[in-house]
């Protein structure tokens, strides 16, 4: 299965990011899932926290949750909002490169 985190960095933590942010970047680099796509958005208009995306592929939402819970920037409070869900990508390049398409229409 394919899932996403979607991610908004607390503006009133930019000090403890920018202290976590190898480590972050170590941990996503090390990880045991398989991430497909992760990043930061650009540079966030001025007192605004910045957002995140780390797609993955994963047997469960329970292991990409688990892992997520791992993240120096989730365990540091860096982020105030955190959402994690299934994605079910339909179209789009990046599906001829081999991320699973899904057929399921009933959702």
């Amino acid at each position: 299965m394919i899932v996403a985190r979607y991610a908004l960095s607390d503006p009133g933590k930019a000090g403890e990011r920018s202290r976590l942010l190898e480590e972050h970047k170590a941990y996503l680099n090390g990880a045991a899932i398989r991430i497909l796509l992760s990043g930061p958005s650009a540079p966030p208009a001025e007192g605004k926290g910045s957002t995140a995306v780390v797609i993955a592929e994963v047997e469960t939402l329970a292991e990409f949750e688990a892992f997520s819970a791992e993240d120096p920037f989730v365990r540091s409070g860096v982020y105030c909002s955190i959402d994690v869900f299934e994605w079910r990508p339909t179209l789009g390049l990046l599906l001829a490169r081999g991320i699973p398409r899904s057929t399921d229409c009933s959702s």
